[in-house]
């Protein structure tokens, strides 16, 4: 294989000139024996069946063959480790001299009968002589060599490419110089006399390396001069001869902006261009024959382009990292509209800039929030980026050194730092969080108009705010929070819905309200039953002061997994069991005491008999020396820490501190959507749940707990059957059993009647059985209006033209058309999104792309949109536009009535649903 390497910038300079179709036609298929079309050159650049992803000529042929210098083969492939003949080497240089264009067919071509080359390559042997691209005299006796074959069909040697490419780079002079010189590699004796000085000139100007050969054990570097030239290697030798090269279709540049479908170029002329970028466009970078992805392309530095027939961009490379922009700081005093310009107080120095009207420079404050030029703030610390590339450099970036929003908000206090000024925001109906800064100057009211103190305000207050300049400058409380009340427990009053407590030996008493809540560690779902007189507590109120949650402080209830019972005492309300460790424990059965069966709850003397059977396993959770829950149960859930399939054991960490190894001889696995699972795809860090055969003494089914989001389609709550569809779009109907939880998205637990159609709903499986179904809170459609990458959130124009802000977290999960994508980088201004939370409750940013339609017709009373069809067969074009439905055309809202016949309108769906109309 012959290795070459990217040369540097001598060399001659070269327009290649627009071409006869004409003769390029009868060029390609003298080359591939078919005939040519844009479409097919463009085509073939992108993929040959022969040519592996990665291989090492990969981006030098699709280079060369988007610029129609190099063709396929009519089977798709490209054939890299073909030799090149002579003769498709001469039309090889003479495309890429861009030189076809003076091709003559009238000329009268006389040459020596030794010279045998095909009539169709005579006109390009013809015009290489006349260019001195090739010399009779040297190919007449190179023909006579041999004169049993043919010169044009024979294979070209290294050193007559590579004297053929030194020519074509206008460097014949220089390599006539060096002639009488000897070139590096070992077997320099080998190599012609009159092609030395072609070698020395292409090794020098870091055209050509050698081939790597082993001898005896021994790796040497040789040239190689009479080997012969493959396709891959001469497209590789001459796609890094063309630094200086123009070509038809193609284009070069800085790079100003890239999103997933654009880039943004600003030429060495001054001119500024978008140019489309395709899904499957080919990306490289100077520095590698691999391809890169999109994020790899460095902003600011130069790359060229080539366009596909449709002239959408086919392939881009980058050819310089360095950014050729120069960066000034200082303090923007003035902004001269009219004229262009901001002036910039650097030092003592007053300094102008000037600005492209036609391409507005991009505006970032400290945040990474955009900003419109209208609305830059003046006496701000700001780094203007002015490009190198125009004698009368222009601002293409500005960045403000604080933030510039301006805006109004309302939340609830979640933390304030009076020091620090800090303060941080949450919705308690929403996922929203914000963090502000406080201006030191800033104003806090109460709702009565009454100044109040820094440390005045606290955790829970609800507040309105207003922000100038990145800075909260006003605060207004509209309802203070009720603090946290901890006490001793006297006891809970059911006539009045009450609950009594000491602080201080002082009795108080509080109402309940109505979703009121347990918390005690150790019991997942405790209720008024597990709390007693004198649990030290604390108290949380709702904003009508009802206590809201009760949680016991100086109680932890700790559980014993696998223990077996050794005697149950009747009479004395006494069990005694073993730990898993054999040490033996003594508990007292209370009036409190909760027995279950899995999962149905007994009374003592339902439980009794269970409790007498020596050496039956069971679950406790105690507290002290009292019971709280005894689980008579074959079956426990934990996380899979462990499993082994040469021992056939499952290792199960059940809590903190409690773990329980299981064998299994023939045991059965099950998980949602999947008919067939063996126990040896399960892994660790599952959670599952494991029933055990009848002497519990081996697990004989694991059932694998999954989330999945779906979306209601009907719910029968007289018959408890809820019907969903999935992502896939399959839909299933399930009868729900009457222990299953039914929660709202905030975890209140509701009936079925509370899902309705359309709406989204985690559903928590265990095994095939789903157990749990939670209300997702529902999505926020919108417009993008700008993305804050350093505060991970995007500000969103809904329908109604409300503004609102969307704190993402640390880790969103960015998808387009189902698809998920690199990175938040990958929104964009103008685009619809979707954001909601997953069956995880991760957050999703869904980018929506439009479906570009032409209207057929409308009708109004039906409400009812009908488009022209893509294709004959077409059956997706009439959709049903309800009453929600944003139509607009820019900001003006229209009626469904607003369209007629020939409008091209986009539409944006979000799971099948008609949410938006752009005409």
């Amino acid at each position: 294989m012959c290795v070459f390497r990217e040369r540097g910038n001598s060399g001659m300079k070269m327009t290649r000139l627009s071409k006869s179709v004409t003769g390029l036609l009868a060029a390609s298929m003298i080359f591939t024996g078919a005939g040519w079309t844009t479409s097919s050159a463009s085509a073939a650049a992108k993929q040959f069946s022969d040519v592996v992803s990665g291989h090492w000529a990969q981006k030098h042929l699709s280079k060369l063959t988007m610029q129609e210098i190099l063709s396929g083969y009519p089977d798709g492939t490209f054939l890299p480790n073909k030799s090149v003949s002579h003769q498709e080497a001469v039309i090889i240089a003479i495309r890429f001299m861009g030189l076809e264009d003076e091709l003559d067919s009238s000329d009268v071509i006389v040459l020596p009968e030794s010279l045998k080359i095909k009539d169709d390559y005579k006109k390009y042997l013809n015009l290489a002589f006349k260019k001195q691209l090739l010399n009779l005299n040297e190919e007449v006796a190179l023909a006579e060599q041999d004169p049993s074959k043919e010169w044009g069909k024979s294979p070209a040697s290294r050193e007559w490419v590579t004297r053929l490419l030194v020519r074509a780079i206008g460097k014949d002079s220089e390599a006539k110089q060096a002639a009488t010189e000897t070139t590096e590699f070992p077997d320099d004796d080998r190599i012609g006399a009159q092609y030395r000085g072609y070698v020395n000139v292409a090794v020098s100007t870091g055209l050509v390396k050698g081939v790597a050969t082993l001898v005896k054990g021994v790796t040497i570097t040789e040239f190689a001069p009479i080997a012969d030239v493959t396709r891959a290697s001469i497209a590789t030798l001459f796609s890094l001869a063309q630094a200086e090269v123009a070509f038809s279709g193609q284009v070069s540049g800085v790079l100003l902006a890239i999103t997933p479908t654009q880039l943004t170029l600003l030429h060495e002329g001054g001119g500024i261009h978008n140019y489309s970028l395709m899904s499957d466009s080919l990306i490289y970078r100077y520095d590698s024959n691999a391809s890169a992805a999109l994020e790899q392309l460095k902003l600011y530095g130069k790359v060229i382009l080539i366009s596909n027939s449709d002239k959408s961009i086919g392939y881009v490379e980058q050819t310089l990292d360095t950014p050729q922009i120069k960066t000034y700081e200082g303090t923007l005093t003035l902004h001269t509209a009219d004229l262009n310009r901001l002036t910039v107080l650097i030092g003592t120095e007053y300094e102008t800039f000037t600005y492209d009207p036609q391409y507005l420079p991009a505006i970032t404050d400290s945040n990474g929030k955009s900003v419109l030029l209208k609305d830059l703030p003046t006496n701000v610390e700001v780094k203007l980026s002015v490009d190198t590339i125009r004698t009368d450099g222009k601002i293409i970036a500005v960045e403000v050194k604080q933030s510039v929003v301006n805006k109004n908000g309302s939340g609830r206090v979640a933390e304030w730092n009076p020091s620090t000024r800090s303060l941080h925001l949450d919705d308690p109906f929403s996922d929203m969080k914000e963090t502000l800064t406080v201006s030191a100057n800033a104003t806090i009211k109460n709702n009565i108009g009454a100044n109040l103190t820094f440390d005045q305000l606290k955790a829970g207050d609800m507040i309105t705010y207003e922000v100038k300049t990145g800075l909260v400058s006003s605060i207004v409380v509209t309802k203070s929070s009720i603090p946290a009340v901890s006490g001793i427990l006297v006891g809970v009053v059911k006539s009045n819905n009450s609950i009594q407590y000491t602080v201080n030996n002082s009795l108080e008493s509080d109402f309940l309200a109505a979703n009121a809540k347990v918390k005690i560690d150790g019991i997942p779902e405790a209720t008024f039953e597990d709390i007693y007189a004198g649990d030290a507590i604390s108290l949380t109120f709702n904003d009508n002061g009802d206590v809201i949650q009760i949680s016991v402080t100086n109680r932890t209830v700790k559980n014993m997994i696998g223990a077996t019972i050794i005697d149950y005492a009747g009479n004395a309300k006494t069990l005694i069991v073993n730990d898993l460790n054999g040490i033996k424990h003594n508990f007292d059965v209370t009036s409190t005491t909760k027995f279950e069966l899995n999962g149905t709850y007994l009374t003592l003397e339902a439980a009794a008999s269970y409790l007498s059977t020596v050496g039956k396993k069971i679950n406790i959770a105690y507290t002290g020396d009292n019971l709280v829950t005894v689980s008579l149960v074959a079956k426990f859930t934990g996380t899979v820490i462990e499993n082994n399939a040469v021992t056939r054991t499952i290792k199960v960490m059940i809590d903190a501190t409690n773990s329980m190894t299981l064998s299994y001889t023939n045991a059965y696995a099950e998980v949602y959507s999947q008919s067939s699972i063996s126990l040896a795809d399960i892994a660790v860090g599952d959670q599952v749940t494991i029933i055990q055969n009848g002497l519990q003494n081996q697990l004989s089914t694991i059932q694998i707990h999954k989330n999945v989001q779906f979306e209601v389609v009907s719910v029968t709550p007289a018959s408890s059957k809820i019907k969903v569809k999935g992502n896939d779009g399959v839909t299933v109907e399930w009868t729900l059993a009457s222990n299953a939880v039914l929660q709202n998205e905030n975890g209140t637990a509701v009936s079925l009647s509370a899902f309705s159609a359309g709406s989204l709903v985690n559903v928590s499986f265990q095994g095939t059985t789903p157990v749990k179904i939670k209300a997702v809170q529902a999505g926020v459609f919108g417009k993008v209006s700008s993305v804050n990458m350093t505060a991970s959130s995007l500000d969103l124009v809904t329908g109604s033209n409300a503004a609102v802000t969307r704190a993402l977290g640390t880790n969103p999960i960015i998808m387009r058309d189902n698809t998920i994508v690199a990175s938040l980088a990958s929104v964009m201004p103008e685009d619809r999104v979707e954001i909601r939370k997953d069956e995880n409750d991760r957050t999703i940013v869904q980018i929506i792309t439009p479906l570009k339609k032409t209207v057929q017709s409308v009708n109004v009373s039906t409400s009812t949109l009908v488009i022209k069809k893509a294709t004959i067969n077409d059956t997706n074009f009439t959709f049903t536009v309800d009453s929600s439905v944003y139509i607009h055309q820019g900001s003006t809202t229209l009626n469904l009535s607003s369209l007629t016949n020939g409008d091209p309108i986009s539409l944006y769906f979000v799971r099948g649903k008609l949410l938006e109309i752009v005409k």
